[in-house]
C-alpha cells in the first residue's frame, strides 16, 4: 500500500490540562522577568553581524546581545520579511495544505486505543504527492483557528470530558513545495484560506466525503441524512472542490481510501472533511545546530520559523537556545 507509520512517542495531556501547564509556567516567570503582551517588534538592530537589541513599534528601544524569535506559525510571513530585510540566507520552505477529517470513534478504535496518534505518511499514486496525518484527536472536536483574519480549521481534545465525545478528527495535510520563481508559499497557503472564508461568507467549509467524491456541494438536507454529527456546528456546508487545487483533492481522496485499508469505514460517504486546514511555516535561515543565525546572538526557532512542526518539537527547541545562550554567561 505504500503508508508508513513513523515511530513516535505520544502523550495527551488534554487542551485544558496544557492551559494549567502554561499558567503555572507564567506565574513562575511574572516575578522574574518583564513580561509584554501585545507588543509588536518593529525591527532588529545589527551591528557588525552581531545582535544589539529591537525596536518596539512605539519606536521603544530593548538592548540585547542575544534575541530568540519564535513567533508561531501566524507569525512566519513576519519572521520571513524580517529576516531578508537584514539579508541572510533562506531556503523557500513548504507549506501544508488539507483538511480535517472527522469520524466516528469506532472507525479508529484500533488506533486510538493502541497509538493514540497514528502519525502516517502516504505517496499518492496520481501524482506522487506526500500527504500525511497530524494532530489526530480521539473524542476531539473541531474548531476554528483565526490567524490574523484568515479562518483555517483545526481540532483538539480534552481531558476530563474524554468520554463525552463520539468523534475522531485528524488533519490530512498534502506538501506543497514550489520551484522558481515562485518564492510566497506563505501567500498560496493564505489566498486558499481566503477562499473557503469566501465561499462561507467568512466562515469555514464542510463536506462529506461522498459528495466531494460525485462532485456536488453537500447542503444542508444532505448534512442531515449523514450518519456524523459534526462537532463544528458552525461549519458552513459546501465544496471543497471550489477551494482546493485539483491535484491536492485528487491526493486527499486517495490518502483517504488507503487509511479505509487500516481502519475501515475511514471512506464512508459520511466520513466529514473540513477546511481548509494549513500550517505555515517561515522560509528557513542557515542555521547553527543551536538554531542561532548568521548574526551572532540572534535565534530562531519553533513551528514559525520553519524549523519545527509540532508544540513538543518546538519546545524542545526553546531548551536548546537557552541552553546555548547560558553557555555564554
Amino acid at each position: 500500500m505504500g503508508m508508513k507509520l513513523l515511530k513516535a512517542k505520544v502523550r495527551h495531556l488534554g487542551t485544558e490540562e496544557n492551559l494549567k501547564i502554561l499558567t503555572r509556567i507564567y506565574e513562575y516567570l511574572k516575578d522574574r522577568l518583564e513580561i509584554r503582551h501585545r507588543t509588536k517588534v518593529k525591527e532588529i538592530i545589527v551591528e557588525n553581524q552581531q545582535m544589539k537589541g529591537i525596536v518596539l513599534e512605539n519606536d521603544e528601544i530593548l538592548f540585547s546581545d542575544h534575541v530568540f524569535i519564535a513567533p508561531g506559525r501566524d507569525g512566519s510571513e513576519w519572521l520571513a520579511n524580517l529576516l531578508k530585510e537584514q539579508g541572510l540566507t533562506l531556503t523557500n520552505n513548504q507549506v501544508d495544505i488539507g483538511v480535517r477529517v472527522e469520524v466516528p470513534n469506532t472507525v479508529m478504535t484500533d488506533i486510538n486505543e493502541h497509538l493514540y496518534e497514528a502519525k502516517l505518511i502516504y505517496n499518492t499514486p496520481t501524482f506522487n504527492n506526500t500527504v500525511r496525518t497530524f494532530c489526530s484527536n480521539p473524542s476531539g472536536r473541531v474548531v476554528i483557528e483565526n490567524h490574523s483574519g484568515v479562518m483555517t480549521v483545526n481540532g483538539h481534545a480534552f481531558k476530563e470530558d474524554y468520554e463525552k465525545q463520539f468523534n475522531t478528527n485528524l488533519a490530512l495535510l498534502v506538501s506543497h513545495h514550489f520551484t522558481e520563481p515562485f518564492n510566497e508559499p506563505i501567500q498560496y497557503a493564505k489566498y486558499i484560506s481566503r477562499l473557503a472564508n469566501m465561499l462561507s461568507n467568512g466562515n469555514v467549509i464542510v463536506q462529506r466525503f461522498g459528495d466531494l467524491k460525485k462532485g456536488r456541494r453537500s447542503t444542508e438536507k444532505r448534512m442531515k441524512k449523514g450518519f456524523i454529527e459534526p462537532t463544528l456546528k458552525t461549519a458552513i456546508p459546501g465544496d471543497l472542490a471550489l477551494v482546493l487545487p485539483h491535484r491536492t483533492v485528487t491526493s486527499l481522496i486517495e490518502m483517504i481510501e488507503a487509511l479505509d485499508k487500516v481502519s475501515p469505514g475511514f471512506a464512508s460517504e459520511h466520513t466529514l472533511l473540513y477546511g481548509v486546514e494549513a500550517k505555515f511555516y517561515s522560509a528557513r535561515p542557515k542555521l547553527k545546530n543551536t538554531f542561532e543565525t548568521e548574526i551572532k546572538g540572534l535565534y530562531v526557532g519553533g513551528d514559525g520559523a520553519g524549523v519545527t512542526r509540532g508544540l513538543a518539537q518546538a519546545s524542545a527547541c526553546g531548551v536548546v537556545v537557552a541552553r546555548d545562550i547560558l553557555k555564554q554567561k
